[in-house]
């Protein structure tokens, strides 16, 4: 019997000595691996869509997304309004229609917009980036309003709640050059009709 117990005192000091080691084995194991990025397959790297999409636009619409998902029912037209001016929507160079990135946020601007009261109406101003001639820019501006316009009544916005308006290059926000600054130039802006 003497030795059963002596074997079962061994057995118990190696747990109660070795355990620490072994949970700290397992938690630095789970620590490298939460860091270490997991690699995709050949077959998921093939599909994942490249990115296109200005750091700008990202960045600017991962705000607009969360505010627009914060709205509720009983959110008044100031937030509403401040939700809807933050969408950025990179259109391209001379170009007018909307770029696929842009759906997803778009549509959160149509069901908000759709949530609201019907007597409320909205222009929809583009601005353009002043890389074209000044009537050049006014036609590209007012084809981004309507191409917007187009897009929310699709999702359901009656059309006579909206009107499309082309601004030109008014009022830049941004005089850095670079594409980000070209991003924030030709903004979209929603405006409450009386």
């Amino acid at each position: 019997m003497p030795d059963q117990t002596a074997s079962d005192d061994g057995a118990i000091r190696f747990f109660t000595d070795a355990w620490p080691l072994l949970a700290l084995g397992v938690i630095g194991a789970l620590i490298i691996r939460a860091c270490v990025p997991a690699h995709p397959g050949p077959a998921v790297a093939a599909t994942a869509p490249p990115s296109d999409t200005p750091p700008a636009v990202r960045i600017g619409n991962s705000p607009a997304t969360a505010a627009l998902s914060a709205l509720t029912p009983e959110s008044g037209i100031a937030q509403v309004m401040e939700a809807l001016n933050l969408v950025l929507i990179d259109f391209g160079a001379s170009r007018s229609t909307l770029p696929d990135a842009a759906g997803p946020v778009l549509t959160k601007v149509a069901a908000a917009i759709s949530a609201r009261p019907a007597s409320e109406r909205l222009e929809i101003s583009a601005h353009a980036d002043g890389t074209g001639s000044p009537l050049a820019d006014l036609e590209l501006s007012r084809r981004r309003a309507q191409a917007l316009v187009d897009f929310l009544v699709n999702q359901g916005v009656p059309p006579q709640r909206l009107r499309a308006r082309g601004v030109n290059d008014q009022d830049p926000v941004a005089s850095e050059p670079g594409p980000e600054s070209s991003v924030r130039n030709q903004r979209i802006q929603f405006t409450l009709l009386p």
